[in-house]
């Protein structure tokens, strides 16, 4: 069984036993794995947060029991060994078209622009990671999408897993992205990005302007709603070093 591990986002938590212990135990240590990433990663940042712009960084880097660690890139490195990985400085992300349907549709000030730059820029990331794979996406059996910060509490056997569903969590919203684990058919999707540029985005698919409702638009378009297999999927974000996640 051939896996693509694709890793997208931040490097966090990389030193949190928990996270990269259940990838290991889950996936590496089953699975013929292969890891690509595509990480946001500045050299020369600054750790000081306390005069950084609301375009500079994403929410959670604000928050206090969320600091980013400067070795997390070399231990991610270390630890996830990808067989390919670009990194990125962090930038801007702006669609004004979609922008203005957002303000027809949804409460800005709880979606506000700072944290529409987020959901854009974590699509960029993840066709990043596509583009990093390339063709070789056909190699394998089945590719995840994933995090450095999500904790697997437990995870299906893929090899009882049908080949041509996108597995993804039962949980709350109608296209929860936490561990998305297909073939490589449904490899469209992971362009999401490009499908928020060209404007093509289905509002009423969307329950809010976030990455997982946009990518789930980019899924409708590409593919129909009978290809999907909602499960029970545990995977927790966490929030600290030394935290498990929430018990959902």
């Amino acid at each position: 069984m051939k896996v693509a591990c694709l890793y997208y986002g931040q490097p966090r938590f990389t030193d949190n036993p928990y996270c990269y212990e259940s990838h290991k135990k889950f996936i590496f240590d089953k699975y013929d794995a292969d890891v690509y990433a595509h990480l946001w990663w500045d050299e020369d940042e600054d750790y000081d947060r306390s005069h950084v712009t609301d375009w500079e960084f994403s929410s959670w880097l604000q928050m206090e029991k969320c600091p980013k660690d400067p070795n997390d890139l070399e231990r991610f490195v270390d630890k996830w060994k990808p067989l390919k990985m670009k990194t990125s400085k962090p930038k801007e992300f702006w669609n004004q078209p979609m922008w203005d349907e957002i303000e027809k549709r949804y409460d800005t000030e709880r979606f506000h622009k700072k944290n529409f730059h987020n959901q854009l820029s974590q699509l960029y990331s993840v066709q990043q990671v596509s583009e990093l794979i390339g063709d070789n996406i056909r190699d394998y059996d089945f590719v995840i999408t994933i995090r450095t910060d999500i904790n697997i509490w437990d995870y299906p056997d893929l090899n009882q897993l049908p080949t041509n569903k996108l597995y993804l969590s039962n949980h709350a919203m109608p296209f929860p992205d936490l561990g998305l684990i297909f073939p490589p058919r449904f490899r469209r999707f992971l362009r999401t990005y490009e499908h928020c540029e060209k404007n093509l985005v289905n509002w009423d698919a969307c329950w809010a302007p976030v990455a997982e409702a946009f990518k789930y638009s980019c899924f409708k378009r590409n593919y129909s709603e009978t290809d999907l297999l909602r499960a029970p999927l545990p995977l927790r974000l966490v929030r600290g070093v030394d935290c498990k996640g929430p018990t959902w």
